[in-house]
């Protein structure tokens, strides 16, 4: 995530731009028992922070529920601290993933490590390939990453990712797509459900209730201790520059700023005391009902 431009629209009045709502919006509640289980999710961004911030909530919910997760980070994070050197950097974030993963339920991380910010370098059917592979070797059904259609994402790790997620997705269910992963016993695998977010305006057809799970979220966030100090230290200078301070400006005062207001906000436009919003594509109910109708025990 981009500190600087996080920080700029947040003191401007808010920590993400505008969402414009579906007229056939869903609100997705917290289940009873393990709907999900035997389900595997994964979550797919560059940056180890960008999947607490926006999706903590719904996928502690989704784990909570029965389903398997894992990580994967496409990006090797070298440029996200404050006054680190870049190995420096890649190590405190390393030690972070772990320490994030366990907070919030994930199973293992997959670092693909591209270089930070540099994403737009990285051949497009190369990041799409081993996407893939993923997806097929751990039956991946559910996505959470950023939304390919997002509007005014400036960071090309963003929009780099999301876009190989789509794609991947789709490719990864085909017999004819990358077949020679067939021969080391893989099989199509074709993932059912996206849950995607964005910084800035997105169509946004699905809130999710994380009242149950927002404590959960918020460790995950705090977890991520290097990027969060960076993001403290980066408002203080900021700050600094406009002739103000902020003494005594915590991590933990930061977290409750500029993410948990921001989920109780979204939570009130829902009836919800706290929620999260995606973009969410999920299995074609015409042909669901049909399956529903006409299927019959192999």
């Amino acid at each position: 995530m981009d500190r600087r431009g996080f920080l700029a629209s947040a003191l401007a009045g808010g920590a993400l731009g505008a969402q414009t709502a579906s007229s056939d919006l869903v609100v997705e509640r917290s289940a009873t028992g393990l709907p999900r289980q035997g389900q595997v999710l994964a979550l797919i961004t560059p940056h180890l922070d960008d999947g607490p911030i926006f999706a903590g909530g719904t996928i502690a919910k989704l784990l909570k529920e029965g389903a398997k997760g894992y990580l994967i980070r496409t990006s090797n994070d070298e440029k996200d601290s404050f006054d680190l050197s870049l190995g420096e950097t890649v190590l405190a974030n390393e030690r972070d993933t772990g320490a994030m993963i366990r907070t919030l339920g994930l199973e293992k991380v997959f670092d693909l490590s591209y270089r930070n910010h540099l994403m737009d370098d990285v051949g497009p059917g190369e990041l799409r390939a081993r996407l893939i592979f993923l997806f097929r070797l751990l039956k991946v059904d559910i996505v959470f990453s950023y939304d390919p259609w997002g509007h005014y994402e400036e960071n090309p790790d963003h929009y780099v990712t999301a876009r190989a997620v789509e794609a991947a997705c789709w490719m990864s269910g085909g017999k004819l797509d990358l077949a020679e992963h067939f021969a080391a016993g893989l099989k199509p695998h074709s993932v059912r459900e996206k849950y995607y977010f964005a910084r800035g305006p997105q169509l946004v057809n699905r809130a999710v209730d994380i009242a149950a799970t927002v404590e959960t979220k918020l460790a995950a966030i705090r977890s991520c201790r290097t990027m969060i100090g960076h993001m403290v230290k980066d408002l203080e200078t900021t700050v600094a520059e406009r002739k103000l301070r902020l003494p005594g400006l915590s991590n933990d005062e930061f977290i409750k700023f500029a993410f948990e207001q921001r989920d109780r906000s979204n939570g009130q436009k829902h009836g919800l005391e706290y929620a999260e919003e995606f973009h969410y594509i999920g299995p074609d109910q015409n042909l669901e009902r049909y399956i529903q109708q006409h299927g019959v025990p192999l």
